[in-house]
Order: structure tokens, then C-alpha cells, then sequence
């Protein structure tokens, strides 16, 4: 959900992108990379996403 609210502040100016992937932290320090497909229909869908470990 927290990067659902993120990712319009990510979607690239390009519009022949069609991955979208950014890192984001949560305080206090826990780190998630995800992942946003573009679908057929122009819709940036969430595809996956990882914790990561420093």
C-alpha cells in the first residue's frame, strides 16, 4: 500500500517505459525495492516486491 501511494511520484516522463522500479525506506530503517509493469491498457500494475537486507 505504501508504495501504491509512492509510485505516481516514480512513473517515468518517457512514455515508451514500461517498468517502473524504485527503493523506498520506512522508519526506521527497513528498505523495499518494487517493481510497476505497464499493462496493455496503459496502467501502471504492481508486479513485486522485495525487502532489502543491508
Amino acid at each position: 500500500m505504501v508504495a501504491d501511494t509512492l509510485m505516481p511520484g516514480f512513473i517515468p516522463h518517457d512514455p515508451k517505459e514500461t517498468t517502473l522500479i524504485f527503493h523506498f525506506t520506512l522508519p526506521p530503517d527497513e528498505s523495499y525495492k518494487v517493481e510497476y509493469l505497464k499493462s496493455a491498457k496503459n496502467v501502471w500494475e504492481f508486479s513485486k516486491s522485495e525487502k532489502v537486507v543491508r
